[in-house]
């Protein structure tokens, strides 16, 4: 958290962070202090907003993924051979 800002902005910093959900942007609230969070029970606050939202991507969708939906056809080309008995 940034705290040379916190007096200019009041908070304690921003996150841009991109997921497979899309582009966000994160304000964080300043901490105060440990034992400010246990008296209180209170824990660090972000406000997120969203910036850019994108089509969520799946493991599927990638090139690890193409590789890995090939190795499972494989296994099942395998298990069907050996199913059949073509292969012991």
């Amino acid at each position: 958290m940034s705290k040379a800002y916190q007096k200019t902005t009041g908070i304690a910093g921003y996150t841009l962070r991109y997921s497979s959900y899309g582009l966000t942007l994160v304000a964080h609230e300043p901490f105060t202090s440990r034992e400010n969070a246990i008296k209180n029970e209170t824990d660090l606050h972000s406000e997120i907003q969203i910036v850019e939202k994108v089509e969520r991507k799946r493991i599927k969708d990638t090139d690890k993924g193409k590789e890995l939906m090939l190795q499972i056809e494989d296994l099942k080309l395998l298990l069907e051979a050996y199913k059949s008995g073509n292969i012991i």
